[in-house]
């Protein structure tokens, strides 16, 4: 069994102290999985997305943003 492979994809300072990171993750078996990361002080949330879940999230953040701030 091969050992997964962890890349960066993005690091991000949220609102109330929230501290996200995104990191694509390689099983070596054609499966990658995005990592979402949230830390608050000393709680971690910690979420393994597929690519069909991630193309589903990402677009209602966009819907949300833009639907919130018209000028985004």
């Amino acid at each position: 069994m091969s050992e997964e492979i962890v890349t960066d994809v993005a690091d991000m300072m949220l609102p109330f102290k929230k501290h996200v990171t995104l990191k694509d993750v390689d099983y070596g078996n054609g499966t990658h999985m995005l990592r979402f990361r949230i830390r608050e002080l000393r709680r971690f949330t910690i979420m393994n997305i597929d690519p069909a879940g991630a193309k589903q999230l990402g677009e209602e953040l966009v819907a949300w943003a833009k639907k919130t701030d018209p000028d985004l």
